[in-house]
């Protein structure tokens, strides 16, 4: 499809600074719905629906408490009975079960299972603090230990600490990451400059850096969101990570670029991660005229809010 053409029939369809889409490239949630995701009792106030395209969740606020319930499309969650949320605005709570009727005709057999997920969220001293884990520990389920607070040093106004352990028998992992982030207002456009420490032994942190046991990483991002009109933002991210523990013939450092761009006309609105940001950038007059091969995003959020 033309980008002239997904730009005007975005017009008619939207976006709102919200979604996990966004999130991943701004690098930050506060102030997004996606927001409860971490931390549960942030559900309160909220009246959004939204779905990836294989999933679908509404979370609405009545008399002050707030509900949600979500269901997954994917072929991996049909066994998902409920995955719901709830707010009264001091605490929060999501929980969720699943009720696999197993599979005897497998080799091996699997059996049947009935595995939950749980999570607790509230403002403690100042701080939100989240509190999310799973009951399949075949899978691997995680334990998640997330708190965020105000943080006035340097250029930073926030600062983040997150602790996750799981994995299955024989992979297990654990990270613990510290961050401090300041969000600026531009006018026009929204910084966002953060620096932390992240420690993991987690697969996709060993295999990035050369198959190290651990790695402890000195990590660096920016992002930027600029308005374009009124119905269309853009916004672009980078991050690094050096690891200065890296072992003899080890990887010293790991970056990315990201991108995406949202629309919003109402109480519609559309999020999108860009998929080809460097040929985008390297050849944009096949963009335009429709000549691209590769998609123009893989990864979007449709959103109803009210």
């Amino acid at each position: 499809m033309k980008l002239r053409n997904i730009l005007i029939t975005a017009a008619a369809v939207g976006f709102m600074f919200a979604s996990a889409n966004r999130v991943g490239v701004v690098g930050y949630s506060a102030g997004d719905y996606s927001d409860m995701d971490t931390y549960p009792h942030k559900a309160a106030g909220q009246n959004v629906a939204y779905t990836m395209g294989d999933d679908f969740t509404a979370v609405w606020t009545d008399g002050g408490t707030t509900w949600g319930f979500s269901k997954s499309g994917a072929a991996a969650d049909n066994a998902q009975l409920v995955d719901m949320k709830w707010s009264n605005g001091t605490y929060g709570v999501s929980f969720g079960l699943n009720m696999d009727s197993g599979d005897p005709t497998a080799t091996p057999a699997v059996a049947a299972a009935t595995t939950m997920d749980i999570g607790f969220g509230m403002n403690l001293a100042g701080w939100d603090v989240g509190f999310m884990m799973g009951t399949d520990t075949d899978a691997g389920d995680p334990m998640k230990l997330n708190a965020r607070g105000s943080c006035g040093f340097w250029a930073f106004d926030t600062m983040t600490v997150g602790y996750e352990s799981g994995g299955a028998t024989g992979s297990e992992y654990t990270t613990l990451d510290v961050n401090m982030y300041g969000v600026k207002d531009w006018g026009a456009a929204t910084g966002m400059f953060a620096m932390g420490f992240e420690n993991s032994d987690a697969s996709w942190a060993t295999t990035a850096f050369g198959g190290t046991d651990a790695v402890s990483l000195l990590t660096t991002g920016f992002s930027v969101e600029s308005t374009l009109t009124d119905w269309c933002d853009l916004r672009i991210g980078y991050d690094t990570k050096f690891n200065f523990a890296a072992e003899n013939g080890g990887e010293e450092s790991w970056d990315s670029f990201s991108a995406g761009v949202g629309f919003n006309y109402g109480s519609v609105q559309l999020d999108m991660t860009l998929s080809d940001l460097g040929g985008m950038v390297g050849n944009p007059i096949h963009y335009l005229n429709g000549r691209n091969t590769a998609p123009l995003s893989t990864n979007w959020t449709l959103s109803y809010t009210w």
